[in-house]
C-alpha cells in the first residue's frame, strides 16, 4: 500500500488491515507525511504525537499477524479536539491560560477510542474555550483565505487533508457541525447524554456535546458504535441502550417524510447553498422519501430573533461559572473571549431561569411539530453563508450559528452531511435534525445521501496527493 492509504475511508481502511492489504504501520506513515507536507500551511494540530500513534499501530500489526482479537479501531490514528485530557499530552483548550498543561487522566472519548486501539496522531486546534466559530490559526484547506469553521475547525482541517481518517470534536451550538460544512466533512452531534463528557474542558453543562467527525458518514456511524454508552463520571450522561447506528445505505425511503423549515432556514441562505442541499435532497426522494414544506412563520420569527439570545443567555452565564477560578488570569484570555465571559455577569438569575423556560417551550413546540407532520427529519442548509475570509487585522470570526442553535437549544440530535460543492468550489453542508430518540435513523439519512454522492473521495487544493489511490487489494 503506498502513502495514499491517508486518503481511504475509515470503512475502506477497517476493511484493508482486516484483509491484511494495509498494515496500520503503513496507515499511519501515510498520514505523517501528509501532516509534512500540509500542516505548515493549514496549521490544524496544536500538537502531534507519531510516537503514540506508531506505537498503536505496531501492537495493532503483531496481534493481526498473531491473529489474536483486535479492537474495533486497532491501529487508527485520531486526531483529538485540544479541549479533550488526554494523559501525558499538551492539553492547552486553544488558550494561555493552559499553555503548559498536561492532564494526568484521559477524557472518556479517548478512553473508548483507545480501548478499540485507535492511536493518538495529536491535538487539533479549538476556538480558545470553544467559545466560537473560529479555529486560529487554522485555514480553510478548501480556500486558505477562509475560516474552517469552529470550533471545532482543527479536528476538520486534520480530516479534509488527509492528514488523519478520524477525529473528535466538541458541539455546544454548532461545533462540530459548522466546521464539518465548512470543510466538507460528516458529523453527528448526537441527542444529549449520549456520549460521554467526562474530561472534556466544558463551555456550557446545558448544550455541550462531545462527537466524531469523520470524511465518511458510515465512518461517524461506527465510531458512534464505539463512543455511545452511559458513562456514571458525567452527570448529564444517560442510561440509554446504544441504538443500531447502520453500516449501510437503506433503499427504500417510502413513507420517510422530511420537513422543510423555508421561511426559518431556507429563506435567507445563500443562494449557491440552498441549491446545493435541494439536489442532495433528491437523493432521499428518489429512494421514496416525501419533501414537507413546513409552514412555520411564528416560530421563524422567533428562532430568528430569540432562539440566539437564549441561546447566549444560558452559555454566558454556565461558561462564566466554568471560567470564575480562573479570571485571576484574566490577561491570559484573548480580549474577544474575556470579554464574551465577562458578560455573563450582567445575566440576572429571573432571566437566566426565564431563558431555561423558553428553551423548553422551543422543544416542546418541536417536538408538536415533528408530531403534527408526522416528520422523520428536519432539512436545511448547515450555514447560511460561505464560511467568512479571515483578517489579520480583526478579531476571529466564523459562520454564524444561526441555523445550528435551534437543535442545540431544542436537545435534538442533528448531523451534517457533505451535499456537494458550490461554484465556488466550497464544499456545502446539510443539515438534519430529528429526535434524539432516533438519531440511528437520521444517520442513516446521512448514510444515504453521502453514499450516493461519495463526496468523502473529493480532496481541497491544500491535500496534496502522489498518486492515486491504489484500493483494489
Amino acid at each position: 500500500m503506498t502513502e495514499d492509504a491517508a486518503d481511504l475511508s475509515l470503512v475502506e481502511i477497517l476493511d484493508q488491515l482486516s484483509g491484511h492489504h494495509l498494515s496500520a504501520r503503513e496507515l499511519v506513515a501515510a498520514c505523517l507525511r501528509r501532516i509534512e507536507r500540509s500542516e505548515p500551511t493549514v496549521r490544524a494540530f496544536v500538537t502531534t504525537t507519531p510516537e503514540l500513534a506508531i506505537a498503536a499501530a505496531e501492537r495493532a500489526d503483531s496481534a493481526r499477524a498473531r491473529q489474536s482479537p483486535v479492537g474495533a479501531l486497532a491501529g487508527v490514528p485520531v486526531a483529538v479536539k485540544d479541549l479533550f485530557l488526554t494523559r501525558g499530552v499538551l492539553t492547552t483548550a486553544g488558550s494561555k491560560v493552559f499553555a503548559g498543561f498536561y492532564p494526568t487522566e484521559d477524557a472518556a472519548v479517548w478512553e473508548r477510542l483507545a480501548a478499540a486501539g485507535a492511536g493518538l496522531l495529536g491535538k487539533t486546534t479549538t476556538h480558545e474555550f470553544a467559545y466560537g466559530t473560529s479555529s486560529s490559526p487554522t485555514r480553510n484547506p478548501w480556500d486558505l483565505r477562509r475560516s474552517p469553521g469552529g470550533s471545532s475547525g482543527g479536528s476538520a482541517a486534520a480530516l479534509a487533508t488527509r492528514m488523519t481518517p478520524v477525529a473528535t470534536g466538541t458541539d455546544t451550538g454548532g461545533s462540530l457541525r459548522i466546521p464539518a460544512a465548512a470543510c466538507g466533512l460528516s458529523t453527528l452531534r448526537s441527542g444529549m447524554g449520549r456520549v460521554s463528557r467526562y474530561g472534556v474542558i466544558p463551555l456550557s453543562r446545558s448544550f455541550d456535546v462531545s462527537g466524531p467527525m469523520a470524511r465518511r458518514m458510515l465512518d461517524v456511524s461506527l465510531l458512534m458504535r464505539v463512543l455511545a454508552g452511559y458513562d456514571a463520571r458525567d452527570p448529564g450522561s444517560r442510561e440509554l441502550a446504544v441504538p443500531e447506528y447502520p453500516l449501510a445505505p437503506a433503499s427504500d425511503l417510502s413513507g420517510v417524510r422530511i420537513g422543510l423549515p423555508v421561511e426559518m432556514s431556507w429563506k435567507e441562505v445563500d443562494e449557491q447553498l440552498a441549491d446545493v442541499c435541494r439536489d442532495a435532497l433528491h437523493e432521499l426522494v428518489i429512494r421514496g422519501a416525501e419533501l414537507v414544506e413546513i409552514d412555520t412563520p411564528a416560530l421563524a420569527e422567533e428562532v430568528l430573533r430569540n432562539s440566539v439570545n437564549v441561546f447566549d443567555t444560558i452559555t454566558r452565564v454556565e461558561a462564566l461559572e466554568v471560567h470564575d477560578p480562573l479570571l485571576p488570569h484574566s490577561h491570559l484570555y484573548t480580549p474577544q473571549v474575556l470579554g464574551r465571559l465577562q458578560m455573563g455577569e450582567g445575566v440576572s438569575s429571573e432571566r437566566y431561569a426565564e431563558a431555561h423556560r423558553l428553551r423548553e417551550q422551543w422543544e416542546s413546540s418541536w417536538r408538536q411539530i415533528m408530531a403534527d407532520y408526522r416528520l422523520d427529519a428536519i432539512a436545511h442548509p448547515t450555514l447560511d453563508a460561505p464560511p467568512p475570509i479571515i483578517s489579520s487585522a480583526a478579531e476571529p470570526i466564523g459562520p454564524r450559528i444561526l441555523l445550528s442553535v435551534p437543535w442545540s437549544l431544542a436537545g435534538f440530535a442533528a448531523l451534517s452531511v457533505p451535499a456537494g460543492l458550490d461554484d465556488r468550489g466550497l464544499p456545502v453542508g446539510l443539515s438534519l435534525a430529528g429526535l434524539p430518540e432516533r438519531e440511528a435513523e437520521l444517520v442513516g439519512l446521512g448514510v444515504v445521501i453521502d453514499e450516493e454522492l461519495q463526496s468523502w473521495r473529493k480532496q481541497p487544493p491544500a491535500s496534496p496527493r502522489a498518486t492515486s489511490p491504489d484500493t483494489s487489494r
